[in-house]
């Protein structure tokens, strides 16, 4: 497998409307890539910066996924700075509710 790593850069001014933009938009956008296994967007705590980790089922899968935010405009209340795709080494499984 592997993970595109998408890093950002945020206005602590906007913070609803990146979080809007991560769960409306950029989520569902993943979802919807072929071979999209699992993803997670943060946001830093002082909400200046913003890391999405997309996991693919493959490397052709993560490759033409990355062409996406690699080719977007900046939006009112963030910026890309990198996307870079990984190696998966390993996975630790979910807790389960008794952990």
């Amino acid at each position: 497998m592997k993970t595109m790593v998408v890093t950002m850069s945020l206005d602590p001014a906007q913070r609803r409307e990146v979080d809007r933009h991560l769960r409306e938009d950029v989520a569902v956008w993943a979802k919807n890539q072929p071979g999209f296994v699992t993803g997670s967007w943060l946001r830093s705590e002082d909400g200046t910066r913003g890391v999405g980790t997309v996991t693919f089922a493959s490397a052709e899968a993560a490759a033409a996924a990355a062409v996406g935010p690699r080719s977007a405009p900046p939006g009112p209340a963030w910026s890309i700075d990198s996307v870079e795709i990984f190696d998966q080494v390993e996975q630790t499984p979910e807790c389960s509710p008794d952990c």
